[in-house]
């Protein structure tokens, strides 16, 4: 059985921006009590998302 695709990875990757961003607008606090922030959250996701454009642009 295979795994997602690069492209299910990308989508699941966007879905996942898309809601760190709404919650970190609407002002929820970060999940994490041990530290941790939206913006670095968010940021790793770009990085993410960026790495498997790329990995799908190399195809």
């Amino acid at each position: 059985m295979a795994g997602p695709t690069l492209q299910d990875r990308l989508n699941i990757l966007l879905e996942h921006l898309a809601e760190a961003e709404r919650e970190y607008a609407a002002g929820v606090p970060y999940p994490d009590p041990t530290g941790g922030a939206w913006p670095d959250k968010i940021a790793g996701i770009k990085k993410r998302i960026a790495t498997v454009r790329e990995m799908i642009a190399n195809e």
